[in-house]
């Protein structure tokens, strides 16, 4: 059965059950971020650490390398379900009644939410790999001063260009991005226009966010506020969808 035979009826209206199913990934999606929110944060300081120097968090990572692995899994699962949301939302909304561009903004959709899924798991994977290593060599006693210079050198390097994709290409370009497009469907297809001016909103902060790439330097406050406004738009979605039929 083709997907879009489940998630619209033939008069071209919203599948309740695909709604409602679309509904519970996106807080899927928000309960898995609470991981690296309540593990990383307790065990490492995250998000508020990710601009410390190496020779402050190769130490932490070390001494909390169990929570670290299941901290960042749970990220990696969130960064993995924001493809499948972006792929169902795209299939849910592509046909609207009276809005003849939906499809190919459905389209665009799905390619932005895809690359700020793939770029967000490039930045994940640094920590659930190469940084233990690092972690662990730099907290060897046996390492001398010559070799964790060079580490932090690799630490300082692998960090700039993974949270480069990770952080700015997916969490706030690509992200901020699809979003857009996203909120775009919704005031669209019939949901509260609250929703879809919120997710507008949320969209813009993103890609405030990522004008770091031209060497804007934002405080680290408001990266936070800028994932809090995110999720919070990610929670009402998926409320609104799996509580309220469209009009």
């Amino acid at each position: 059965m083709a997907l879009n035979t489940v998630t619209r009826h033939a008069d071209g209206a919203v599948s309740v059950p695909a709604a409602r199913l679309l509904g519970g990934l996106f807080l899927a999606q928000f309960l898995l971020f609470l991981i690296p929110l309540v593990v990383l944060g307790a065990a490492i300081n995250w998000p508020a650490s990710l601009g410390d120097p190496a020779a402050q968090v190769l130490p932490r990572i070390a001494a909390n390398a169990r929570a670290v692995a299941v901290g960042y899994t749970g990220y990696l699962l969130s960064a993995i379900l924001l493809a499948a949301i972006a792929v169902l939302l795209a299939q849910l909304f592509r046909d609207l009644p009276h809005a003849p561009h939906a499809r190919s903004i459905a389209t665009l959709s799905i390619v932005f939410g895809s690359i700020a899924s793939f770029a967000k798991l490039l930045g994940i994977t640094r920590w659930l790999t190469a940084m233990p290593i690092l972690a662990e060599a730099f907290t060897n006693p046996a390492t001398d001063g010559a070799t964790r210079a060079a580490l932090v050198v690799v630490y300082t390097t692998l960090n700039a260009y993974a949270g480069g994709l990770g952080e700015l290409i997916g969490v706030a370009l690509f992200s901020g991005l699809w979003t857009l497009t996203a909120a775009w469907l919704v005031l669209r297809a019939g949901y509260p226009r609250w929703l879809g001016w919120f997710g507008i909103g949320a969209g813009i902060v993103s890609l405030v966010l990522s004008l770091e790439l031209t060497g804007v330097v934002f405080d680290a406050s408001f990266i936070i506020v800028q994932g809090i406004i995110w999720q919070l738009w990610m929670i009402a979605m998926g409320v609104v969808l799996l509580f309220r039929k469209a009009a």
